[in-house]
């Protein structure tokens, strides 16, 4: 009898740790959840500044304060 409630107890809290764990996965995302690489990220940021650059040189050049 106390074995089976010792199996009981074990079982339950295995499945509350396999519970949170998905509860985890679905607030924070899976670590290979499609996040893409880090050069890509690195080549999409040079653009925007280079974009950026180009507005505020434009804005420079228009002589308005």
């Amino acid at each position: 009898m106390r074995a089976a409630r010792i199996a009981a107890a074990v079982g339950a809290a295995a499945l509350i740790a396999l519970g949170c764990s998905a509860c985890r996965d679905n607030l924070m995302g899976s670590p290979d959840s499609g996040s893409p690489p880090a050069s890509s990220v690195s080549s999409e940021l040079s653009g925007i500044e280079s974009t950026l650059n180009g507005v505020e040189s434009d804005m420079n050049s228009d002589g308005s304060p």
